[in-house]
């Protein structure tokens, strides 16, 4: 099936459905990080305190976590594009909402039926692509779809303060409205039909146990890095998601209709490809953090110059995402992913030794390095996970793989940050100062870029043992 489908390809065909579900996805990841920026806004607009106002954010996140699971068996029981379709447009009505909201807590409310109705894009949406694409494009093709997972964390600080700055903070939901609508328009005309499972059964029990898994997991693990470890309410999330993981694991072991396809990790290529792509993420996701963090901190830049100073890593993803498509496809992953793993190696490195009167062209350098890093390797490592089970299984693979990184996403800015300021607390007891002094500050970037050039090698040593192909 796989072979007829290469020999009947056509771009023309293919491509309008994937650049649709790619805006889709595009509309959904850029909601993550363009409130960010209006936080400060919120707080002012609402007076209410930034505590409550960052509940804008958490709400949106764990109702992404808690929806995620459910993805597979919707788009089972009523249709990959009735459910893609459908999530676009509460995403979309949300956004109104959000945007009309009178109240913070109004503003919570809807930013839940947001997150509820995004969740479900990102998996639904790399699944249909992966029943559209044939597996010898699969690389150059589904490098589209890994462009708003790259872009979107740059765009969206960016865009956020551009739109509050010749606006005001609600144009930060209305912009969601022209996309959405031309989101729908495009999914009704390019995406292809695909005929529900009405017998698709719904594990009820693995249902009932989710909302008590991966959002209190993440909840627990925010709680954690904000305030303390050992805090009671920390423990109680904590203790509560880990027990509702055990079990969880083992309703989903054992059903015969599992929402998220656990018993995948026993596929050996799999289990590497998510790992790479866990390892990846966490060292990309703590640049993204601490580099804007440095800029503004150590360089005094706006948060907004800070945002257009990461655009070429964006840039350097784009091309870095295209090449290791063409590479994956011709060549195989390792030989993307190794160069990838290089690249964000010495971009991480040359990070751990910035210092108060960096040229910005070193910093760019830096940057551009650790784009073609990102882009070299996220989607391969994606790919090749998926690729090496059965394609039948992709409805509930693509959900565990986004489920499992909302969870590492937050233990990795949680830890990362706690390591940082526990660097810059050791630098200033060493060195006897009362208070942040630059060269603490300093410290702590430098240990910490140190660490995660340390991880990336360790992805970069895992990488070696990928097979070239998996079929």
């Amino acid at each position: 099936m796989e072979k007829d489908q290469a020999t009947n390809f056509s771009i023309g065909k293919i491509l309008p459905a994937v650049l649709t579900i790619a805006i889709g996805m595009l509309l959904v990841m850029m909601d993550t990080t363009i409130m960010n920026v209006a936080l400060p806004h919120l707080q002012s607009a609402f007076n209410t305190d930034i505590n409550t106002a960052q509940w804008s954010i958490t709400a949106y996140t764990l109702a992404l976590s808690l929806i995620i699971p459910m993805s597979g068996w919707l788009a089972d029981r009523f249709s990959a594009k009735k459910a893609f379709a459908g999530a676009i447009i509460l995403f979309t009505i949300s956004s109104i909402l959000c945007a009309l909201s009178t109240s913070i807590s109004e503003l919570i409310v809807f930013r839940v039926i947001q997150g509820l109705a995004g969740g479900v894009v990102g998996p639904i949406g790399i699944a249909m692509s992966f029943r559209l694409i044939p597996m010898e494009k699969r690389g150059s093709m589904m490098a589209i779809l890994g462009l708003p997972m790259l872009v979107a964390p740059t765009i969206g600080p960016v865009l956020s303060g551009w739109l509050i700055n010749i606006a005001s903070w609600h144009y930060v939901f209305l912009i969601n409205i022209p996309i959405g609508i031309i989101s729908i328009i495009l999914i009704l005309k390019f995406i292809p039909n695909y005929s529900p499972n009405k017998e698709s059964k719904l594990d009820k029990l693995g249902a009932l146990l989710t909302p008590f898994v991966f959002p209190f997991l993440i909840y627990g693990i925010n709680q954690g890095a904000a305030h303390g470890w050992l805090e009671t309410k920390t423990l109680l999330f904590l203790v509560i998601g880990v027990v509702a993981l055990i079990a969880f694991i083992r309703v989903e072991v054992k059903g015969s209709h599992p929402l998220l396809e656990i018993k995948a990790f026993k596929i050996g290529e799999f289990t590497k490809g998510l790992l790479l792509m866990w390892i990846n993420q966490i060292a990309i996701f703590g640049a993204m953090l601490f580099v804007p963090l440095y800029l503004q901190n150590v360089r005094g830049m706006s948060a907004f110059d800070s945002g257009l100073m990461m655009v070429p890593q964006a840039i350097a993803s784009f091309i870095g995402i295209t090449i290791g498509g063409r590479v994956y496809d011709q060549l195989g992953t390792k030989f993307a992913v190794i160069p990838g793993f290089i690249f964000s190696g010495i971009s991480l490195y040359l990070f751990s030794t910035v210092n108060a009167h960096t040229h910005y062209l070193f910093i760019a350098i830096s940057v551009v390095l650790l784009g073609m890093g990102q882009g070299l390797v996220g989607m391969q490592v994606n790919n090749h996970a998926l690729q090496s089970a059965p394609v039948k299984l992709i409805s509930r693979l693509t959900p565990l793989s986004n489920v499992m990184l909302q969870v590492v996403n937050s233990l990795s800015i949680a830890t990362l940050t706690a390591f940082m300021t526990t660097s810059v607390h050791h630098y200033e007891m060493k060195e006897n100062h009362n208070s942040p002094s630059l060269p603490s500050v300093l410290h702590g970037y430098h240990v910490t870029f140190l660490l995660l050039t340390a991880l990336i090698m360790i992805g970069f040593v895992f990488s070696l043992f990928l097979k070239r192909k998996v079929a």
